[in-house]
């Protein structure tokens, strides 16, 4: 058990301002919503080399949600940190 009453460590009241906790939170939260809506993306044209729309457009999301959670992570990390 820590000082701050919870046992993961984190103390979320003094670490991070509350728009760092949004835009990490948007960049968890924004890839998720895209995967979910399969409408905007459920269509076989335009095609690239050959694939339907609809599979390059899911790779390129897997790409661009990494990016998301690795940009998300390092702020957690710097927040953790206290931004050293």
């Amino acid at each position: 058990m820590t000082d701050n009453g919870n046992e993961s460590g984190w103390d979320y009241e003094s670490k991070g301002s509350v728009g760092q906790k949004v835009i990490v939170a948007v960049l968890l939260v924004f890839p998720m919503l895209v995967f979910a809506i399969t409408p905007i993306y459920n269509f076989a044209k335009p095609e690239f080399l050959g694939m339907p729309f609809f599979y390059w457009f899911e790779t390129v999301w897997l790409v661009v949600t990494s990016v998301f959670f690795v940009i998300a992570a390092m702020l957690l990390n710097r927040m953790e940190n206290g931004g050293k």
